[in-house]
């Protein structure tokens, strides 16, 4: 024993060496004459039996087992947010809040209608005339591609107004460069623009009055992009009813409804409330 002893304080041998020799002990001549409990070896300056370090690796054990567990159980409720979702569908996308009130725009390329601390995902109710207006917020699904896993949505609502003058072709940049520096949260997001005509159109494969939500919110609001009738001076978009205007007008202020790009490959861990009271939006996990 004494041997034993010092072999085990000279070398520190494997404490799992001599817990296989006991636990054999029923056809093991060594395990039925050494106790655990009378077996020591000295780590760290500490000294301690076999049974203390069997009890420690026991439980270190157990903890590992809770933790795949608890892994397993993760992965079960973790999926790709593309593989999940519908177009319609609400994500819980935040977009964050305003730093400052901005009164409606009144001149061209001027954006507003906003109060400082409310939030992005809600809407301005109104931008064109206050009879029209829209009380939908959070974020919606616009797009899915299954396989690139990348999922587009689009503002439920419209987040701000925009004045578009007679200055000719450069509202679509405006609009756009607006959606990718005010709406991108590079957590989920890889960019952002405005909704565009061929976006808008294809919501319900034509241009005419819908009571999809998806185009129609109860406003007018602009739409990106160009037709091929577009001369360079009116922008496009939709009225109240969804129905969808190439030469919308100019010297207006309508509402702006930025489109976001989310990461490829996004994961959802189910659907549960979004900041704006939506119930029943897919929760996101960030990527860095």
């Amino acid at each position: 024993m004494k041997r034993l002893k010092n072999i085990l304080k000279g070398k520190q041998l494997i404490i799992g060496l001599l817990i296989g020799v006991i636990l054999i002990g029923g056809v093991s001549y060594g395990a039925n004459q050494l106790s655990s409990e009378s077996v020591s070896y000295i780590r760290d300056g500490e000294t301690k039996t076999v049974k203390q370090a069997l009890d420690d690796l026991i439980g270190k054990s157990s903890k590992v087992d809770d933790l795949e567990k608890k892994v397993t159980d993760y992965e079960k409720t973790v999926h790709y947010l593309a593989d999940k979702v519908k177009v319609g569908d609400y994500v819980a996308y935040d977009a964050g809040t305003w730093d400052k009130t901005i009164d409606k725009p009144t001149k061209h390329g001027e954006f507003g209608g906003y109060s400082i601390n409310t939030s992005k995902n809600s809407s301005v109710e109104w931008c064109y005339r206050e009879s029209d207006k829209t009380t939908l917020k959070g974020w919606r699904v616009l797009t899915v591609d299954k396989a690139t896993k990348t999922v587009t949505i689009i503002h439920a609502g419209q987040s701000e107004c925009y004045y578009h003058g007679t200055t000719p072709s450069d509202s679509v940049t405006k609009l756009n460069e607006r959606a990718q520096n005010t709406y991108v949260d590079s957590k989920y997001a890889s960019s952002a623009h405005a909704l565009n005509y061929n976006e808008a159109r294809a919501i319900t494969g034509n241009t005419l009055a819908t009571d999809n939500t998806l185009r129609t919110t109860g406003s007018q609001y602009w739409v990106a992009g160009y037709d091929n009738d577009f001369d360079g001076v009116y922008l496009n978009g939709v009225i109240a009813d969804g129905s969808l205007y190439s030469h919308l007008g100019i010297n207006n202020k309508f509402g702006f409804r930025p489109v976001v790009v989310l990461k490829s490959g996004i994961l959802t861990t189910g659907q549960g409330p979004d900041k704006v009271g939506n119930d029943k939006a897919w929760q996101l996990i960030p990527q860095q």
